[in-house]
């Protein structure tokens, strides 16, 4: 079990030495991501992101590179829809220089108007990069549709409207909204001495302030049954679906992993072999579940040429008749948390990786606080139980849309409805 500890200003500290290592992984999460912004403030979270490198009061963005480089480490960040990690791995003997830096970029960068106006450019560009990607953008549509017009459904990039739009006075005020102690997780995963780290935390990060908020509600997201298309000139078509699903917190989460693995999660489940061994209509069909603080999906994905797609939405189709139908066996089941054992104890190769699971677990506050509790809820799942989500994921008629390519209303229409129908059946 990974130790905890909060520093004085509220800034929670997880944090779990690895034997056998030589490195380390300091991770700075904010909860701030594209959910909680306003539909004109689309993009400021990552927008933040990219700027924090960009150069402090006391480095510049060369120095920063320059100084994480300097001892073979590695400093990286990403934007999520409800989050935003700040990462740097290095060997354990220079932890305190992770630290330094991390708490410099976050504490103390300038947002020099000269670079935020050479980052504009380079984030249209990763939105135009985006847009020409048709696995992306079809991601970005089913989004827009599954959560309509919650915060949730807009896209992490942002747009070119509102990145144009940008100022230095509406990025501080963003920044200094949700760059706060109360919004903060810092997790380390690695080789360093416990009692040091404490002593490093309270020096490099004791200084965030706190910003007492008042208590807000929130409007909740629900799931949005609706479909989606945009005509784009691709040798193939892409698709995503949406099932409803359960949030972050939920205890069939679990359950859930293990569902979606068995219908499209692995190479032996169900839509890969029959859509791409026994009938060769797609290089690639899998279908993973997403988890949020107030909801969750599965999503099914798939490339496929123009003349077979009717045929591999029948066949999606019949794959859920029959999971509906038949539901999972024992067996079924034993061989998938076998799965879902193993694949967790993979996904933790590597501090980078532990150091991930500790700071989520952490920020979303799930129920489960360590790798051992999650191994016993895996243990603890039960054909019942599993069989039970058939119905919620698959059995209500909601479904969601989205499809990038040679198409039209009208055939993505046909064949939303065509989903639907037998949904509700």
């Amino acid at each position: 079990m990974h130790n905890k500890m909060q520093l004085k200003n509220g800034i929670n500290v997880v944090y779990q030495k690895l034997e056998g290592y030589r490195s380390v992984c300091v991770g700075v999460w904010v909860k701030a991501g594209s959910s909680n912004e306003e539909t004109d403030q689309n993009g400021i979270s990552h927008f933040i992101e990219h700027m924090l490198f960009k150069g402090t009061k006391n480095r510049t963005a060369k120095e920063i590179a320059m100084e994480i480089d300097g001892v073979g480490g590695e400093i990286n960040a990403y934007t999520a829809k409800e989050c935003t990690c700040y990462y740097a791995k290095l060997l354990g003997q220079d932890i305190e220089i992770g630290f330094d830096v991390l708490s410099d970029m976050l504490q103390r960068s300038i947002f020099d108007e000269e670079h935020i106006a050479l980052e504009k450019t380079v984030i249209l560009d990763e939105i135009n990069m985006y847009e020409d990607s048709p696995e992306d953008l079809v991601a970005d549509i089913l989004t827009e549709i599954t959560f309509g017009n919650h915060a949730l459904s807009l896209p992490i990039l942002g747009t070119k409207e509102t990145v144009t739009a940008f100022t230095r006075e509406s990025l501080m005020e963003y920044y200094t909204a949700h760059y706060t102690a109360e919004n903060i997780v810092i997790s380390i995963a690695g080789d360093f001495d416990e009692d040091r780290v404490e002593l490093l935390c309270e020096q490099y990060f004791g200084d965030v302030k706190q910003v007492s908020k008042s208590d807000s509600i929130l409007e909740l997201p629900f799931f949005h049954s609706n479909y989606g298309y945009k005509k784009k000139e691709n040798e193939q078509i892409q698709v995503c679906i949406d099932f409803p699903g359960v949030k972050y917190d939920d205890d069939r989460s679990y359950d859930l992993m293990l569902l979606s693995n068995v219908f499209g999660g692995t190479n032996s489940s169900m839509l890969f072999q029959k859509i791409r061994e026994e009938s060769g209509l797609s290089y690639s069909i899998y279908a993973q579940p997403s988890f949020y603080d107030d909801i969750g999906t599965v999503t099914v994905s798939f490339g496929v040429a123009r003349e077979n797609l009717e045929q591999v939405i029948d066949l999606l189709i019949e794959t859920i008749e029959t999971l509906k139908a038949n539901k999972l066996s024992d067996e079924e089941v034993e061989h998938a948390k076998a799965h879902l054992r193993g694949s967790f104890v993979l996904s933790l190769e590597g501090t980078d990786n532990y150091m991930d699971l500790i700071g989520r677990l952490e920020l979303f506050a799930q129920k489960e606080k360590d790798f051992g509790e999650m191994m016993a809820k895996i243990e603890s799942i039960n054909t019942e139980q599993v069989n039970a989500l058939i119905d919620l994921c698959f059995g209500s008629g909601e479904v969601a849309m989205a499809i990038v390519g040679e198409v039209d209303d009208a055939i993505t229409q046909k064949l939303y409805n065509k989903l639907r129908k037998h949904l509700k059946n």
